[in-house]
């Protein structure tokens, strides 16, 4: 007998269903949205990701799968879905804002674990071109995310949107050093992954699970502290949204997501009672420079990515 893969798995007939039924809420929320199912290909350069993800992240570094065509040209499986879709859209040249929807497997090299696998299932929306700080936009990815969680969860499963802003390129720059200098004070307990990241790419400490890391960040500069006015008062525009919808969240300044092209404001959606951003059942963000770094026009985007594994293991 051939052993299957580790880390990729069969899903049975009782998880089958309960994966199509998670798939189909997400299906109606997106239609009663205004979003459009698109297809996204599985294969992809790896280009697309070392320019988009960041060269310097573990998804990049660590996690991708990656293989050389017939004629050498460096291919992935793809690791996440929003790239591919943004790349679709400046293809088409669209210049009107667009709403995308998609349900596919992702992969990444990790550690497999309860909830965690090589070969995983997301389903995501992404809102692209909208116009500058468009709050209702943005505040709309919100909504439809609650809205899918409310309709495919156990209604006694809690959960809560941590967000934060993490400012714009030009406000990073300026607490990037700041977070260098007081990184460096500290160089001695930082954990080694941490070492490796202080001079390319500091924010990613604050996102270590390291307990050594994680005290040492505690009394790091915070990022509110360097962003931008406009930055500042489209975050509070929003947490009023969110008081006012009723929509459980709280403000988390050390979460700046694994991925290098968001902007402002990001989030994440945690269960009660998890341990952190590693049980999270899904996240997103602004991302309003990823179409530069493909080379296309500026293009506004925003959006979100559920993993449905998670949410399998909960309903």
């Amino acid at each position: 007998m051939v052993d299957g893969v580790r880390g990729i798995r069969v899903l049975d007939e009782e998880e089958a269903n309960k994966y199509l039924e998670i798939i189909n809420i997400f299906h109606n929320v997106a239609q009663k949205y205004d979003f459009g199912f698109i297809k996204i290909p599985t294969i992809e350069k790896a280009e697309l990701f070392t320019r988009t993800v960041g060269e310097n992240t573990d998804i990049v570094t660590k996690q991708m799968f990656s293989f050389p065509d017939k004629k050498g040209r460096n291919l992935v499986l793809r690791p996440e879905g929003t790239a591919g879709v943004v790349r679709h859209h400046l293809a088409k040249k669209y210049n009107e804002i667009k709403k995308y929807y998609y349900s596919d497997q992702m992969f990444r090299y990790e550690r497999p674990q309860k909830g965690r696998y090589r070969e995983f299932h997301q389903v995501g929306a992404e809102i692209i071109g909208y116009k500058n700080n468009s709050i209702t936009d943005i505040f709309s990815i919100i909504q439809l995310s609650n809205d899918f969680l409310e309709n495919c969860i156990p209604t006694n499963t809690k959960y809560t949107f941590e967000i934060n802003s993490i400012g714009t390129n030009e406000d990073r720059k300026i607490y990037n050093q700041k977070l260098k200098e007081y990184f460096k004070q500290n160089i001695d307990n930082l954990s080694d992954d941490s070492i490796n990241r202080l001079d390319k790419n500091p924010l990613r400490i604050l996102d270590s699970k390291d307990k050594s890391d994680i005290a040492i960040s505690r009394n790091a500069p915070k990022l509110s502290e360097f962003r931008s006015k406009e930055s500042n008062n489209m975050f509070n525009e929003l947490i009023q949204m969110l008081k006012d919808s009723k929509i459980p969240y709280l403000e988390n300044p050390f979460l700046v997501r694994g991925l290098d092209y968001y902007n402002d404001f990001t989030f994440e959606i945690v269960p009660e009672n998890s341990k952190g951003s590693q049980d999270a059942l899904g996240g997103g963000g602004q991302y309003d420079n990823l179409s530069k770094l493909l080379g296309g026009k500026d293009n506004n985007g925003v959006g979100v990515a559920f993993g449905v594994d998670r949410i399998m293991e909960l309903s």
